[in-house]
């Protein structure tokens, strides 16, 4: 046969066993159609608005209440709550409930009207670097707006001339104070929640063969030979994984991140454990597929479509907040959203589990759903093994 022959007949052959294969068709055709509007619909607004911030106010004069209802008025923040001191915003700031505390003085209105350096603080979370940069420039705006304005109303008072009064010295100054990452190291800001992601790809490529490969290579009759308990197959099959996550975690932690100067602030027995749950989160999902689908090569490739859009829809860089609530209701499944998200909290603000009740709460929930559907999928298997197994020795002893 000519070469030409040759290389149109592999051509053909391989397009008709790509053909064949389900999933990869699905996944060669669904893809682009749902990860690009999907990523898309995440930064369609090109900026953040709404971002929560709180205000102390402990002068409440009219000019405090002028500067309050400027920074509501602008539109990539918002004024979430206004407080007569500190007391109670630590939490909402660890938490990420507010992303800044604006705190205006005792007797702001008098300095200012007196010349006798009145300043505004400003406390800045800056644990996320695009919504530190987005809320601090927010901030910066109005607060000089607001100078530029109560300079020239006051200077003009006095009969200086417009001209004169917008050259004159500011009204009030304004400090930024930022916590958590201060000095907006990039490092510190991506490379905790880039090894998150690579435990829960390496995690999903290994667990797609916990029970897919029983299948293909008819071994799970050795399971049900040991034992009819679904619940202790499960158990005991996800065990080695639990094992070698947390094992495969704890040199991220101590070996990598610390390596690169990576803080850790948090009590490491409560990040030890908030990472098990994440690691017995993406167990339960992982093994749930592989349990669902006898096809290690089709398991794996469900878990990869999993996985693919993980890191851009956890809120990790461009805050989930900001986006469309069907993009939020998707990210709410995938485990690494909320392990990300309560893992930033805890190695950089010192963040505690009591801080973390809604992270916690949605890992449980992504642990025990998965697993529960994993054991009526397994009780399943073990009957219609036990029935093919039964059937096989009827067989045998007929002819026998």
């Amino acid at each position: 046969m000519s070469f030409f022959r040759i290389f149109f007949n592999i051509v053909i052959r391989e397009f008709h066993k790509f053909s064949r294969n389900s999933v990869a068709l699905a996944i060669f055709l669904g893809a682009p159609l749902l990860y690009g509007p999907l990523f898309g619909m995440l930064y369609k607004d090109a900026q953040l608005y709404d971002t929560p911030i709180a205000v102390v106010n402990e002068d409440g004069g009219i000019l405090a209440d002028r500067i309050i209802d400027a920074l509501d008025d602008n539109e990539n923040i918002r004024v979430s709550g206004v407080y007569g001191d500190e007391s109670g915003l630590n939490d909402a700031f660890i938490t990420g409930d507010v992303y800044a505390i604006v705190t205006i003085p005792r007797n702001f209105e008098s300095d200012v009207q007196h010349s006798r350096g009145a300043e505004v603080h400003v406390n800045m979370n800056a644990m996320n670097m695009v919504v530190t940069n987005y809320t601090s420039r927010a901030i910066q705006q109005v607060l000089a707006t607001m100078d530029a304005g109560v300079r020239i109303e006051s200077l003009r008072k006095s009969g200086v001339p417009a001209q004169l009064a917008e050259k004159q010295h500011s009204a009030f100054s304004t400090t930024f104070s930022r916590y958590f990452n201060p000095s907006n190291n990039y490092l510190i800001f991506l490379l905790p929640g880039l090894l998150g992601m690579v435990l829960q790809q390496v995690f999903l490529l290994v667990l797609a063969i916990a029970f897919s490969q029983e299948f293909e290579e008819n071994t799970f009759i050795e399971l049900v030979g040991q034992t009819r308990s679904t619940f202790l197959i499960l158990l005991a099959k996800s065990f080695p994984y639990w094992i070698m996550g947390m094992l495969m975690w704890l040199f991220s932690l101590h070996g990598i991140m610390q390596a690169f100067d990576i803080p850790i602030d948090g009590r490491l027995w409560g990040i030890y454990l908030f990472s098990f749950l994440f690691v017995m989160a993406m167990s339960s999902i992982g093994i749930m597929v592989s349990a669902a689908i006898p096809s290690q090569l089709k398991a794996t490739e469900v878990l990869m479509v999993i996985a693919a859009p993980a890191f851009l829809v956890s809120g990790f860089t461009w805050p989930l907040y900001q986006m469309p609530g069907t993009v939020q209701a998707i990210a709410h499944l995938i485990p690494t959203t909320h392990f990300l998200e309560g893992f930033r909290k805890m190695i950089l603000a010192g963040a505690q589990l009591e801080h973390l009740q809604n992270e916690v709460l949605w890992l449980v929930m992504l642990t025990l759903i998965p697993y529960f559907l994993t054991l009526l999928i397994i009780k399943r298997r073990v009957r219609i093994t036990e029935e093919h197994y039964a059937a096989q020795l009827s067989i045998q002893g007929s002819e026998s």
